[in-house]
């Protein structure tokens, strides 16, 4: 998915701010649940939701507001009943 940065989401040295990558991932989980049938509406019914139990993030290069980026998810690992799952977001600059 193509990202689209925010004047916002940048730092002090007009870099993307660390905080904004976190908030890109997670909006972009929910899209994903959603895209799945899993909507806010349906884990509001059913009174469920996706609970984070750790987040972290390694920052490999610089991002500027002009660059065209691509986040891509996927899972890394997922307990067997699907209760409990690791996702990677990348973060890709088109080059």
């Amino acid at each position: 998915k193509e990202l689209s940065f925010r004047w916002s989401d940048l730092d002090p040295n007009f870099h993307v701010r660390h905080s904004a990558y976190y908030d890109f991932g997670a909006q972009h989980r929910i899209e994903i649940l959603e895209q799945l049938g899993l909507t806010l509406r349906v884990m509001q019914t059913q009174s469920f939701g996706p609970v984070l139990f750790r987040e972290e993030c390694i920052f490999r290069k610089e991002l500027k507001l002009s660059d065209k980026i691509f986040i891509h998810t996927k899972t890394s690992k997922m307990k067997a009943d699907a209760s409990r799952w690791s996702i990677i977001h990348e973060f890709r600059k088109e080059d």
